[in-house]
């Protein structure tokens, strides 16, 4: 697309594009491509090339600037979403321009939104140290603590919220007993049916489900927790048709949540 627009401004007398302008040019075209569409994904790509050819081929530092700027950008959340990407950039960025605190701000949070956190306050803190005059860095710490308390409240009180998991012969808060302890696993009455495609191919493995058994003996639910992806399928479909002889607890029928295995060989 860019360069079928080289072509024209060519044949209208229009002085060729920088770099630069490529980049802005390849970017408007991306912006206007359908959201989530590849077309726009790759138009992204396109533009950062173009502000990286940019960075190597001036000698300005303010048009490598300017170019890295945008091209830092371009891999944020609302663009190509790859922060990994984004952060060397910024680095350049603060090499060129060592007095200037917003990307040093910025590469801050990248790594706070990353999950590097200890990477992030050392950030702020070197800023804060570089210019210790300057309101900024206080400003900055201060977000990031503020946002840092409230990340580590919400975790606290959704642990606390979430009920322990229960142990061997408990139960849970929906009445489903863990089998071990007093509850012993219930009797199997069927067997797994080997998938004829992966018999074909020769595929053996040990697939384990986590099930909960009702009263009557039959599979209420079941969740793979140990994968082979081949058999997993399979081994759901057989479990959740198994039938197991109900579990007793003081006489009476009761709910229970185990782990079983289902073993798929050709021996």
């Amino acid at each position: 697309m860019v360069a079928s627009l080289l072509v024209i401004w060519s044949l209208a007398g229009i002085p060729q594009c920088t770099e630069l302008c490529l980049g802005d040019e390849q970017l408007r075209l991306a912006e206007a491509a359908p959201k989530g569409s590849t077309q726009r994904t790759r138009g992204f790509e396109e533009a950062a090339q173009h502000y990286r050819k940019a960075v190597n081929l001036t000698a300005s530092t303010d048009e490598k600037v300017q170019a890295l700027d945008k091209m830092a950008s371009l891999y944020d959340a609302k663009h190509l979403n790859q922060l990994e990407q984004m952060e060397p950039i910024l680095r350049e960025l603060i090499a060129l321009q060592p007095n200037v605190l917003e990307p040093i701000f910025r590469l801050a949070k990248v790594q706070e939104d990353r999950g590097f956190v200890d990477a992030a306050e050392d950030t702020l803190l070197g800023a804060r140290h570089q210019k210790p005059d300057a309101l900024e860095p206080y400003s900055m710490l201060a977000q990031f603590y503020a946002r840092r308390a409230t990340a580590i409240h919400l975790e606290t009180e959704a642990q606390k919220a979430e009920p322990p998991a229960p142990g061997p012969g408990e139960r849970d808060e929906h009445g489903v007993y863990r089998v071990g302890g007093s509850v012993t696993p219930p009797l199997r009455l069927d067997r797994a049916v080997y998938p004829p495609e992966a018999m074909m191919a020769g595929v053996n493995g040990v697939v384990q489900a986590e099930v909960v058994i009702n009263e009557s003996g039959d599979v209420a639910d079941a969740k793979v927790v140990r994968s082979v992806p081949l058999l997993d399928d399979a081994a759901l479909k057989a479990v959740r048709n198994w039938h197991f002889e109900p579990t007793m607890v003081n006489g009476q029928p009761v709910p229970v949540r185990m782990t079983v295995t289902v073993n798929f060989s050709t021996r």
